[in-house]
């Protein structure tokens, strides 16, 4: 069972202030910024890939959804290699906790068979 930590109390003379909420400027600075670049970017155009066509899709729809794919794509990557080296780790682990043949004669000076 794993031990628990108490909660981190403030000292007395202390002032507890709260958070600026950063993200949520950046998150609402970030949907301004996506919506003047749809607006200035809605003349439509002809996507074609391999047999595939698509007319009269806005400009700004392509580039955003392009970037939302490639965004899915480099995450599902670096998904990938976490999973990985999480899977090294839980191994390494395992080797640590599984004991060393001989390590109980060496430590007790016991003669090994």
């Amino acid at each position: 069972m794993p031990r628990q930590v108490p909660p981190i109390r403030p000292s007395a003379g202390a002032r507890v202030s709260e958070p600026v909420p950063v993200v949520y400027l950046f998150i609402t600075a970030t949907a301004i910024v996506i919506a003047v670049f749809a607006l200035q970017n809605a003349d439509p155009v002809t996507v074609r890939f391999l047999a595939w066509r698509l007319e009269g899709a806005p400009l700004a729809a392509v580039i955003l959804v392009s970037g939302g794919i490639g965004a899915l794509l480099a995450s599902l990557v670096g998904l990938i290699q976490h999973w990985k080296l999480r899977s090294h780790i839980r191994q390494l682990e395992s080797r640590l906790r599984a004991p060393e043949p001989g390590a109980r004669a060496r430590d007790t000076g016991e003669p090994t068979a």
